[in-house]
């Protein structure tokens, strides 16, 4: 299973600031989505999987970092049920 660690220290470019940014926190201390394009039409799922699991939990780092590591899961599967690899779904952007 690729990490969230894993991927930050990757071959660089695109890939690794998708990692990075694909789960933010704003200001407001509200968690930010940017999925790449081919999985946009999907980000009411992974919505869903993350109040799931983090409804009433605080808004901390750790849990930040637990929701990207969920997120980056959520977007590898879901890229290999489309039958592409994660590398090309982020090269469409």
């Amino acid at each position: 299973m690729t990490t969230l660690s894993e991927a930050r220290l990757g071959s660089g470019g695109r890939e690794t600031s998708f990692f990075v940014d694909i789960l933010t926190q704003n200001t407001s201390g509200n968690w930010v989505l940017c999925l790449p394009g081919r999985l946009k039409p999907y980000q009411d799922e992974v919505e869903l999987l993350l109040g799931r699991a983090f409804t009433g939990r605080p808004r901390c780092q750790e849990n930040l970092e637990l929701a990207q590591q969920l997120t980056l899961n959520w977007c590898i599967s879901k890229c290999r049920k489309q039958g592409i690899s994660l590398e090309e779904c982020l090269s469409e952007d």
